[in-house]
């Protein structure tokens, strides 16, 4: 198994910052000049990128390689 982390409250509001302020440039740059098509295409990866972060909730176990949740089995009993 890869390395693995809980996800903290400060990780959660980071993501969701984040993606805010990607969706407020939409295609453009900070200093408001256009994108390229080339930084539209990463812009829309990043955005992805970050809106799969979004999914992952405070105190969720994550596997840092992969970034996808590890789902600890339920316990019999």
């Amino acid at each position: 198994m890869g390395r693995m982390q809980k996800i903290t409250q400060y990780q959660v509001d980071e993501w969701k910052l984040t993606l805010e302020m990607f969706l407020e440039q939409g295609d453009f740059r900070q200093d408001g000049r256009p994108l390229s098509p080339e930084g539209i295409a990463q812009r829309k990866q990043e955005i992805a990128a970050v809106r799969g972060l979004n999914t992952l909730r405070v105190g969720q176990l994550v596997d840092l390689d992969t970034v996808q949740p590890i789902y600890e089995p339920a316990k019999e009993g």
